[in-house]
This record gives structure tokens, sequence and C-alpha cells, in this order.
């Protein structure tokens, strides 16, 4: 299964313009292996976080973007929750995120 195929599967509650966003911004991402789904969407919210500071976009007009991120991030945990529900891989996880997201901040 894809890293697309598994999205399809949860977005049917998630607006279109929303998924088509994620969809985007994973690019050919998101055919990878749904293995790799956790790191992928990390990877993918962290490059999309980096662009909106790189240019100064702050304004209403990201929001769709800022949206995007947080479902990226969402999703990562949600599979990492179903991949292997023990606390030690979401730990992992989150400590992985925390060190990715917290580097936007440092070196900017």
């Amino acid at each position: 299964m894809t890293i697309r195929e598994w999205l399809a599967a949860r977005s049917t509650q998630v607006p279109e313009a929303l998924t088509a966003r994620v969809l985007a911004l994973l690019g050919t991402d998101a055919d990878a292996q749904v293995a790799r789904a956790g790191e992928v969407f990390l990877q993918s919210a962290r490059r999309a976080l980096e662009s909106l500071l790189a240019a100064g976009r702050f304004g209403r007009d990201t929001a769709l973007d800022l949206l995007a991120v947080d479902a990226l991030t969402t999703f990562a945990f949600e599979h990492a929750s179903e991949a292997a529900p023990g606390a030690s891989e979401i730990k992992v996880l989150a400590v992985d995120g925390a060190r990715a997201l917290s580097g936007i901040a440092t070196n900017g």
C-alpha cells in the first residue's frame, strides 16, 4: 500500500482542498510505501513550514498551507499509532518530529 492509498482511505471526512494540498506537499513521496509514512509526513511538514517562513508568508493566504502542515503532522502520529501501537514507536516519532521542527526555529 502506498501513502497516497493510505491517505485516500482516511480522508473521506477531510475537505478536498486540504487533501489536495497535503498530496501536493508530499509530491512524489505520496507514492512511497506506507511503512515510511511517519517519516515522509514529518519531512513534508518541515519542508512546507520552512518554505513559508523563508518566504515570510504569514497572512491569511497561507491558511491552507498551515492546515496542511498540521494535517501532515497528525497523519504521521495516526500512522504510527496504527503501525505499532506501542508507546515507544510514537515516542520515537515525537522526538524526531520535535527535533526536525525545532531545527526550523533555531536555524531561522
